[in-house]
């Protein structure tokens, strides 16, 4: 069991985004009294789950040709 803060820490979002993810489901808590405390697990789990993978690196761009700025040199 963490607190909404630490929570909110560990996935790097805001509290208010922690509160609505506990109220759509997407993560399991514990009720202590009117508190919801999210569960450990389930936070790690979330984590996992809304990984993105990397993208892949963009295609270096092709080096400029030549005779293409030949325009700035002419005489």
């Amino acid at each position: 069991v963490t607190t909404v803060r630490e929570a909110a820490a560990e996935l790097r979002c805001s509290v208010s985004f922690v509160y609505k993810l506990l109220k759509g489901g997407e993560l399991a808590f514990e009720r202590r009294g009117r508190r919801k405390l999210p569960l450990a697990r389930s936070v790690a789990e979330y984590r996992q789950r809304s990984l993105v993978e990397p993208l892949t690196p963009a295609r270096p761009a092709a080096p400029a040709r030549p005779t293409a700025y030949r325009h700035l040199f002419a005489k």
